[in-house]
């Protein structure tokens, strides 16, 4: 485990190496439907109503679904443990799988509609992983942390065209490609159930007793954790903490226009040729960018802090958004998701680091479940306004008004203090 080991920093403990690797290893396959679901969604809505219009309409399902499980997911974990949210999680992703692949073989627009509904409640619910992993970390080792399971979620991209071409290779006469993709995605679910388990003690104890695993120079840290665990949550006090304003913000702005771009490039390659493999490798690469450089960006937020690593992921990620439709060549469309993988790996490592630094433990699921339900709307409103607007323009126009967006947070974060990395005034 020194892959995200910076210099001058503690020995982690063999128990913490444990769970993370086995919170990265559940990571990378659970990230499967999620990725079929960006590569195969807007296609599959578009053949159902016969309207390229309505691409958008999976992703605005999947984001609507982690608006509204995204704070009672946080309530769950911040009073059952990490591990719950987990379960709950894949629980949610196997029925969405096998909802989809029954709604592709009958041809059902709503049942298929309801999987989507179904797929973005488990994501939603996964997304608290990244407070698991907070928990697990001091301050000065908490993104660097973070950055580490995320990293392990590439593996889980090159899955995604394993099952595809394993799947063109089982010959089921009576089933459509799509029924097989999503009809065989749980077994590669299932064996998650046991990583989670082998996951212990839960996050949420660690955080609590930091200086049991850390040694007894952070037991500060867990005196202060403990003084702020009588504090109840207030969403207004919340929502005013300018850190966890502009983290809100930065990773909203990130994710929504991350969604909308992913969702209606890929119908537009498969418009112009290019099959479910090929986009499903494009796909792959984008998410390569999202998870595969996230040790390394959690070190570097570590050394230089939170809101400049958030500015310049923001930064690459409107660089992406500018590139993605400038050609219809294979590779520049791949370069420029890339990008924006990237640039949103950036924010997101960023903005859950801001969070956890600014949040006691016993909060710190529903600030995050507040967090993901920021964003939820904001993908929501532009993965609906998206594919209207090319579909009438191009997607050229709605990446350029993405690039102009992405950039809009960036004096927000700049007002920020920060005179180290995870110390806010």
């Amino acid at each position: 485990m020194q892959l995200f080991r910076s210099s001058n920093k503690p020995a982690i403990p063999r128990l913490i190496i444990k769970n993370t690797l086995f919170f990265a290893v559940s990571q990378a396959f659970q990230g499967i439907p999620m990725q079929m679901a960006v590569t195969t969604g807007a296609s599959m809505i578009s053949y159902l109503t016969g309207s390229r219009a309505l691409a958008g309409v999976p992703g605005m399902l999947i984001s609507g679904s982690r608006f509204i499980v995204a704070f009672p997911t946080g309530y769950i974990t911040d009073n059952y443990g990490r591990k719950t949210g987990m379960y709950l999680s894949l629980v949610l992703g196997i029925i969405a799988c096998l909802v989809l692949s029954i709604s592709s073989y009958y041809s059902l627009t709503f049942v298929m509609f309801f999987g989507f509904i179904v797929l973005g409640l488990g994501f939603g619910a996964n997304t608290q992983l990244r407070v698991a992993a907070a928990d697990m970390y001091p301050a000065n080792l908490r993104a660097s942390g973070i950055g580490t399971v995320l990293t392990f979620s590439v593996f889980g991209a090159f899955l995604s065209p394993l099952l595809i071409t394993f799947v063109n290779r089982v010959d089921i006469v009576t089933f459509d490609e799509l029924t097989k993709i999503w009809g065989f995605m749980p077994l590669f679910l299932i064996p998650v159930f046991l990583f989670i388990y082998l996951i212990k003690p839960d996050p949420i104890q660690i955080a609590k007793n930091l200086d049991k695993y850390w040694g007894e120079k952070y037991k500060s840290d867990v005196i202060t954790n403990q003084a702020n665990n009588s504090s109840k949550f207030n969403f207004k006090k919340i929502l005013s903490n300018k850190v966890n304003f502009s983290a809100f913000i930065g990773y909203s702005i990130a994710q929504s226009m991350m969604a909308m771009i992913m969702f209606l490039t890929s119908l537009i390659m498969l418009e112009r040729g290019y099959d479910y493999l090929e986009v499903s490798l494009t796909v792959a690469i984008h998410v390569v960018g999202m998870f595969a450089f996230s040790s390394p960006i959690g070190i570097f937020t570590d050394i230089i802090g939170r809101k400049y690593v958030s500015i310049i992921g923001l930064f690459i990620l409107a660089i992406g958004c500018f590139i993605t439709p400038l050609t219809a060549n294979f590779y520049v469309i791949t370069l420029g998701l890339f990008l924006i993988g990237l640039g949103w790996s950036g924010a997101n490592i960023a903005s859950t680091s801001m969070i956890a630094d600014v949040n006691p433990v016993n909060i710190r699921g529903r600030v995050t479940g507040v967090n993901d339900m920021s964003s939820g709307a904001f993908s929501v409103i532009f993965t609906l306004i998206g594919p209207i607007i090319a579909n009438y323009s191009s997607l050229a126009i709605i990446c350029y008004i993405a690039t102009i967006i992405t950039l809009s947070p960036i004096l927000l974060l700049l007002s920020l203090k920060e005179p180290k990395p995870g110390q806010f005034k």
